[in-house]
Order: structure tokens, then C-alpha cells, then sequence
């Protein structure tokens, strides 16, 4: 029985059936070529998975059913194999009966008949589906580090907001405390020389004339920083008016220099300008561009020490007149220049208390911007301070 078993089971017709058998159930798709590229044989399941009958795809060239874009890859492999190679796999797309491209990926090999390789087998599994899904996780995985790069700079932007809040937050609590110190000072004055005048009845009247002139000028002080808080109110809610008119510029620099000699006197300062003779007309609210000339004068007073020197200048340029205060104070250091416009700025200066609320240069960047002017500013620590304004000139 061994022996009969044996030769049944070498028969060639009852091989080729178990071989039909077994590519009948296989469920991927198997093909068997000559050497020539031909199709000799195909699995029912897989002529059914391309919508062909098995005859159809008899003796049909494998590189008509191939896409075009696998062709060259797949007469890459035919050749390799052909060469020698024992095994090959690639992807390539085939063409259905109704034109669909199937995507497979394909194991390439040999077989051999008396030492010699007659047919190539290729086994491809249907990858179509797995692609797509792999082409979806991909694109899904781009959108996550979309996602996640917009994520990060949103998060960035909240810690820059965030640190801006800080930051502000930080630069009002500073601004309360300082001018509730500012505004007290005048006011402790203004409170204890008019207890002392109250009290003593007796008091001598040059002394009294001396208290009552403290009182005075701590009462224009405490005015002035009122002022300079509704002024910044008004400016950022527009509720500020601009009243514009012509007039001469060159007679206004005069009489705000004039009005700040004796305050560079007193500090032993020498305050001098170079202003052309000649008329110069501007367009703009002469009392809001007298107030800037102004504020500019009493910083360079305030921080210029004793024995300095401020000068102001005036140039007659073709379009514009420009205004230059200088002096020789104590300068700004130069992390600080970007800042001082800014309002309830004020620059570090470690070891001195010079007072004020840092709103002055708020409300004089405003006014030259709403004159459509221009104001820059050049410092250097210990030599002193520069200050350049631009204003358009009215033309007749």
C-alpha cells in the first residue's frame, strides 16, 4: 500500500489537481508566468478580486494589467528574478476588468523544473484598503503636527499675553504708588505750612509770605499732576480737543524758553537757543505743542545737574520745522529708550529718587502724533539727552 500510495502521489494529473486545489482556496492573488512575461496560470479568487474570468487572463502579458507608474518596477523585478535572484517583492497596482487600479504587494519567485527555472510565481496581497487606511493614519498624523505646532503657538501667544498682563499690571501698581506718593508730597506740604500758619497767629509776616508761597507752588505742583493724569485719560479715549491755527512757531519757542530761565538758574544751569529770525507758521493747537516744548524743558531741568548746560535749537527745513532740546544731564540708558513713550514708564535709575509719574513723555509722543509730527529722542548715560521734533509747516 506504501508503495501504491507513493505512486498516486506522484502522479502528475493528481499534483496539478491538488495544485488547482490549493490556488483555488488561497485567497490572494496568484499568478504563474513563463519566462516570457506570460500568464500561465491564475487562482479563481484572484481572477475574481481583478473581475476576470480565468480564461480572460490566460496568456495575457503581465505588464497589461499593470498601472502605468508600476510598470517599470515590475519588469525590474521580472528581470531580477530571470537573473537569478531567489526572491523578490514590490508593490504594483493592477488594472480591474472595469479599469479600477487594485494596489498589491507581491512576493516574486522562482520555479524550477530538472535544475532549471521555468516559471515565475507571483503571490500578491490585496494592500488597497490597508494603504488607504495607512495614507489616512498618515495624513492624520500631519494634521496632529499641524494641530500641535498651532497649539504651541497659541500656547506661546497666551504666555506672551499672559506676561504682557503681567508686565502690566506690574507697570500700574508701580504707577499708583507712584503718584500716590507724588500727590502726597505736595499735599503734606500744602496740610502742615497752613496748620502752622492756622496755629500761630503771631507768625512773623515774612515767614508767612514765605509759607504762604510753598503752599502755593505745591498747590500749582499737585495741580499739574492732575492734570497730567486727565490729559493721558482724554488722550486715550479721544476726548481730547486739538485746536488748530496758524501761528508763529519761532515766538512760541520764546516764550516757553523764557518761562523756564529762572528754574535752569535756580539749578545754576545754563539754558541757551539758536532760533532763525525769520517768521515760521505752523498749522496746530499752539497751547497743546507750547505744553510738549514744556514738559520737554522740565525734564531737561529736572535731570541736568547743576552747572550743566541745555540748549534749544530751531531749523527751518523745506517742509517742516525741527526742535531740538539738548542737554548735559544725566542721561537714559539705552535698555530704557524704547520704552520711556510708554505710559507709567519709568527708567531704572538704582540710588535716586527724582520724582515724577511717567506720563509726561506719554502725552507729548501723543500730541506730535496727532500733529502728524514726528519725536525722537538720543541718550547716552552720564553725557546726556537729545530730543528731535518734526511738525509739518503751513504753506501759503
Amino acid at each position: 500500500m506504501n508503495a501504491n500510495y507513493d505512486k498516486q502521489d506522484l502522479d502528475p494529473e493528481l499534483l496539478q489537481r491538488k495544485i488547482d486545489i490549493i490556488l483555488d482556496l488561497e485567497e490572494d492573488l496568484i499568478f504563474i508566468l513563463n519566462k516570457a512575461g506570460l500568464i500561465t496560470k491564475v487562482n479563481s479568487n484572484g481572477a475574481l478580486t481583478l473581475e476576470f474570468k480565468e480564461e480572460d487572463l490566460q496568456n495575457r502579458h503581465i505588464i497589461d494589467l499593470i498601472a502605468s507608474k508600476y510598470k517599470v518596477e515590475t519588469m525590474k523585478a521580472f528581470n531580477d528574478i530571470i537573473g537569478g535572484k531567489p526572491e523578490r517583492a514590490f508593490e504594483a497596482s493592477f488594472y480591474s476588468y472595469r479599469g479600477i487600479e487594485i494596489l498589491f504587494g507581491i512576493n516574486a519567485k522562482p520555479l524550477y523544473s530538472n535544475g532549471k527555472m521555468s516559471e515565475i510565481v507571483l503571490i500578491g496581497k490585496n494592500i488597497t484598503h490597508l494603504r488607504e487606511i495607512t495614507d489616512e493614519i498618515e495624513n492624520l498624523r500631519m494634521k496632529l503636527i499641524e494641530a500641535n505646532r498651532l497649539i504651541s503657538i497659541e500656547r506661546q501667544r497666551a504666555n506672551q499675553h499672559k506676561s504682557l498682563l503681567e508686565e502690566l499690571n506690574k507697570i500700574k501698581s508701580e504707577f499708583v504708588s507712584n503718584i500716590s506718593h507724588e500727590l502726597r508730597t505736595p499735599l503734606a506740604s500744602i496740610i502742615g505750612f497752613s496748620e502752622t500758619i492756622d496755629s500761630d497767629p503771631d507768625m512773623p509776616d515774612e515767614m508767612k509770605a514765605e509759607f504762604n508761597s510753598t503752599i502755593l507752588n505745591e498747590g500749582k505742583r499737585l495741580a499739574r499732576l492732575i492734570n497730567d493724569v486727565l490729559d493721558i485719560s482724554k488722550l486715550e479715549g479721544g476726548g481730547i480737543d486739538i485746536v488748530k491755527f496758524k501761528f508763529n512757531v519761532i515766538l512760541m519757542l520764546n516764550e516757553a524758553i523764557e518761562a523756564h530761565v529762572k528754574s535752569a538758574q535756580a539749578k545754576n544751569i545754563t539754558l541757551s537757543w539758536e532760533l532763525p529770525e525769520e517768521e515760521i507758521l505752523i498749522d496746530a493747537d499752539k497751547e497743546r505743542i507750547s505744553q510738549t516744548i514744556g514738559r520737554l524743558l522740565n525734564n531737561a531741568i529736572k535731570f541736568t545737574n547743576e552747572k550743566g548746560r541745555i540748549k534749544v535749537i530751531a531749523k527751518n527745513l523745506f517742509n517742516e520745522i525741527e526742535i531740538i532740546i539738548s542737554d548735559t544731564g544725566i542721561g537714559i540708558p539705552e535698555t530704557d529708550l524704547p520704552y520711556i513713550f510708554q505710559k507709567f514708564y519709568r527708567v531704572s535709575r538704582p540710588g535716586t529718587e527724582i520724582p515724577g509719574t511717567g506720563l509726561g513723555l506719554v502725552f507729548v509722543k501723543q500730541i506730535i502724533d496727532l500733529h502728524k509730527g514726528f519725536i525722537t529722542v538720543q541718550s547716552e548715560v552720564g553725557k546726556g539727552t537729545t530730543f528731535a521734533i518734526k511738525l509739518p509747516k503751513n504753506h501759503i
